[in-house]
């Protein structure tokens, strides 16, 4: 399904396109990845969804990696065609500091909701997306939890017990009957 081969060839045709080494004593077997520059990911989206010989109509996931000691985050779209039954792993990356892409919400809007995910989680911001704002996290939460230099401070929910749960006081110890 995502075949190297289909890597190679959208590489080789698609400007701006490269295609990911693969890594040596890889266990299983590499899937079709290739890697784009931060710049040209919107318009090589609008490539990859229109072209009659790609077709990529269903974007199945989109991710980020935070590589910490490399001081980057790599963003990553697992794209499929349902007309050519292929896939490909479409990779980009950005800096820690300032992390900034363009948003391809408006060309497959199923990522409207992938790009917040990352934006909540990770602290990237998508340029053009329609409503940009946190949805796992309450807004003014303080962080980005899955950054690697993320520090979390306990504080009254960290029980794992609402506040108010019945019978159970703050610290989740059952309070005696009166």
């Amino acid at each position: 399904m995502f075949s190297t081969d289909l890597a190679k060839d959208v590489a080789r045709k698609i400007p701006r396109l490269t295609t990911v080494p693969e890594k040596p004593n890889f266990i299983r077997d590499p899937d079709g990845q290739v890697m784009v520059l931060p710049g040209n990911l919107h318009e090589v989206c609008v490539n990859l969804r229109d072209n009659p010989q790609y077709l990529f109509d269903l974007p199945l996931q989109m991710t980020a990696v935070d590589y910490w000691k490399e001081n980057i985050f790599e963003l990553v779209y697992c794209l499929y065609s349902t007309k050519l039954r292929q896939g490909l792993v479409l990779k980009t990356q950005v800096p820690r500091s300032g992390p900034e892409i363009d948003s391809v919400s408006d060309v497959w809007p199923g990522m409207n909701w992938q790009e917040r995910e990352v934006y909540d989680l990770f602290g990237i911001t998508f340029k053009s997306h329609p409503y940009l704002k946190r949805i796992l996290m309450w807004e003014g939460f303080p962080g980005y939890p899955l950054r690697k230099d993320y520090v979390h401070l306990t504080d009254r929910y960290d029980s794992g017990l609402e506040i108010g749960t019945p019978g159970l006081d703050e610290k989740g110890i059952p309070i005696p009957p009166k």
